[in-house]
């Protein structure tokens, strides 16, 4: 998708002299418009780009043992011994998704190419937000392993709220956006049931509670990873937009 918005755009580049750049995407998204359901939400090119949600030395034992855990259920052995895909899917992560799309680089050029995304900002590994998200389409759920490093502490020795508030948009934006295509928060609404110790390891699960036209609503609450433990609940409200909507296009 990407790497033809991006061809458009060195096609368009050339007969844009005088236009404004909302007024280019205008053109480009309007004829690049596809339905949802035949658009690869994650069209990022591997060579290209480092997935921050891979194991990495930071991690301590238990964020590996349930990744292990999740990333087991991507894939099942068959009747006949042979390896399928599972229910689940470990989505890939980036430090910009635009950037390290399939022929995003010029769109980044355009748009604050110094631009990175507030969780995978952070160089130092372990230092902030390590995480790793696993979706099921046919659950419409998915879970996040999350460690929390040592610069997102609010009260002394726990996480700040700010950043769990930060976490839960991300997985429930993460889900709201692979079924229901591009969105945007609308509200979030967050109840904390319990402190979050820094260095901990917890799981944020995440479900989908209803559709009603452009507006995805889903739940969310993060436990500890055995889930004995609750530490916060909320409720998330998303709405579709067009993908031109975010770069000054209108409809």
């Amino acid at each position: 998708m990407l790497g033809h918005i991006a061809r458009r755009l060195c096609h368009l580049h050339q007969i844009s002299n005088g236009l404004r750049i909302s007024n280019l995407f205008q053109l480009l998204f309007k004829e690049t418009r596809r339905p949802v359901s035949t658009m690869s939400l994650w069209p990022f090119s591997a060579a290209m780009s480092r997935d921050f949600s891979q194991p990495n030395s930071s991690w301590s034992p238990e964020m590996r043992r349930v990744y292990d855990h999740y990333n087991a259920l991507c894939e099942v052995e068959t009747e006949n011994g042979e390896k399928t895909r599972g229910p689940w899917r470990k989505l890939p992560s980036y430090n910009r998704s635009l950037k390290y799309a399939t022929g995003g680089a010029y769109l980044s050029k355009l748009i604050q190419a110094k631009a990175r995304l507030f969780t995978r900002s952070v160089k130092e590994q372990g230092a902030a937000f390590e995480y790793v998200v696993f979706v099921n389409k046919e659950e419409k759920s998915c879970v996040c392993v999350f460690q929390a490093g040592h610069l997102l502490e609010g009260a002394p020795g726990h996480v700040h709220g700010g950043a769990i508030a930060t976490m839960i948009d991300t997985v429930t934006g993460t889900l709201a956006g692979y079924l229901s295509g591009p969105v945007m928060t609308a509200n979030l609404n967050i109840d904390y049931r319990s402190p979050m110790p820094l260095g901990s390891v917890v799981l944020f699960h995440s479900n989908l509670d209803r559709i009603e036209g452009r507006k995805t609503f889903v739940t969310c609450k993060v436990t500890s990873t055995d889930e004995s433990k609750l530490h916060t609940e909320a409720t998330a409200l998303f709405v579709s937009i067009n993908v031109g909507h975010l770069f000054g296009a209108r409809s």
